[in-house]
């Protein structure tokens, strides 16, 4: 067999080639191994890629819904305490109207009830006042509520309302005596009254308290079913964001076993090409060698 210098030159040229292509791919293996992802550019899967761009934004909007409603669970749960205080505030202020009426109680007795009743008038003034992140937890009209939307479509999806409950209208109670004229405009169990913040605990029945104990219950009962309702939309946003995830990992994440067997390959692959461009070029110094040999003669 005749040994040419042009084949000897193709063969260099062929085994230089395989070597660029396998160390492209061994770079591009690595690159994926070391980043825990299987798409790189968009030329690795355009479409692929498109489908989890679509599914990464709907993740990330998903997590912003949830927050809102974690916040809106929040909000519930501390108007749930604010509630909860004022049945024992009103509890209170019917063990002492009971006590009021006690036949044995002195004057001095019935002072020191009222003086303790006032002070809780007082503290359920502060509950109509409390707020969360600067919103008030209560409110006497109905545009005082909100919407919480537990859709990532916002407004085109489905939203739970959150009233800002009427507690003021749950203490606003008439007092006993009708000739006077807190019992004309009404006299509220808070301290915080537009007519008349001078009702003493005489001024009250035990109908009136348990009528407010009532309200508040009722108010308890709402607060909590909007709560209950925030924590099951809360639960659905949790799953459906971890299945995104899943979806979006199937798409981008590469097959960690795959891809080292792959490296593998590839690293073999570029071993035995560097092996051949190295013979092809020794191919060609010998046929160097014999042709200036024959020069020399």
């Amino acid at each position: 067999m005749p040994i040419t210098l042009g084949g000897s030159s193709n063969s260099a040229g062929f085994a230089a080639f395989q070597l660029d292509s396998g160390q492209k791919l061994l770079e591009k293996s690595l690159a994926r191994i070391s980043s825990g992802k299987r798409i790189l550019s968009s030329s690795d899967d355009p479409g692929n890629l498109a489908v989890s761009m679509k599914l990464q934004s709907a993740i990330n909007m998903t997590g912003a819904v949830s927050t809102n409603v974690s916040n809106a669970l929040s909000f519930s749960e501390t108007q749930e305490g604010a509630l909860d205080t004022a049945g024992t505030i009103l509890t209170r202020m019917s063990e002492l109207r009971t006590a009021y009426d006690s036949p044995t109680a002195s004057d001095s007795d019935k002072a020191g009830y009222n003086t303790e009743f006032q002070e809780l008038r007082g503290s359920l003034d502060d509950l109509l006042g409390e707020q969360f992140n600067q919103i008030s937890l209560f409110s006497e009209t109905e545009s005082g509520g909100m919407t919480v939307y537990t859709s990532p479509t916002g407004s085109a999806g489905i939203g739970i309302d959150m009233g800002k409950l009427d507690l003021t209208g749950a203490l606003n109670t008439f007092t006993t005596d009708t000739a006077s004229a807190a019992a004309t405009n009404g006299e509220a169990l808070s301290g915080d009254s537009n007519t008349s913040g001078n009702a003493s605990l005489g001024d009250f029945s035990s109908e009136n308290i348990t009528e407010a104990i009532s309200g508040v219950a009722s108010l308890r009962a709402e607060s909590g079913a909007i709560a209950s309702r925030l924590t099951f939309s809360q639960e659905r946003l949790s799953s459906s964001k971890v299945e995104l995830e899943n979806a979006y990992s199937r798409i981008m994440d590469v097959d960690l076993a795959a891809e080292i067997v792959d490296y593998t390959k590839q690293n073999v692959q570029v071993y035995a090409a560097s092996a051949m461009l190295i013979q092809a070029n020794l191919n060609m110094n010998i046929v160097s060698d014999l042709l200036m040999a024959t020069v020399r003669k």
